[in-house]
C-alpha cells in the first residue's frame, strides 16, 4: 500500500441552491469527510479542500484514519477547513 492514503480520493457532489455538498472518501483507507462549498467552487479547489480535510481529520485521530476523538462541547462545534 502507498505511504499516502489520499493518493486517490472519490468525490461525490450534490448542488443545493448556491452551495455544493461534497463527500470525499480516501480510496487508501476508507476515511470519509463531508463539507460544504460555494457552488461556484472549481473542481481543482474541491479536490484540494477534500485532501486538506482528510489530512486534518486523520491528524486529529492520531494518524490512524479513524474518527476524531470525542469532544465535550455540549453538542456545538464543527470543523472549518
Amino acid at each position: 500500500m502507498s505511504d499516502n492514503p489520499d493518493r486517490e480520493i472519490l468525490i461525490e457532489m450534490h448542488r443545493i441552491g448556491a452551495a455544493m455538498e461534497v463527500r470525499a472518501v480516501s480510496a487508501g483507507d476508507g476515511l470519509e469527510v463531508v463539507f460544504t462549498a460555494p457552488a461556484s467552487t472549481s473542481q481543482n479547489d474541491i479536490d484540494q479542500l477534500a485532501r486538506a480535510k482528510l489530512a486534518y481529520v486523520r491528524s486529529r485521530a492520531g494518524g490512524g484514519g479513524g474518527p476524531p476523538p470525542p469532544r465535550d462541547s455540549g453538542g456545538k462545534g464543527g470543523i472549518v477547513v
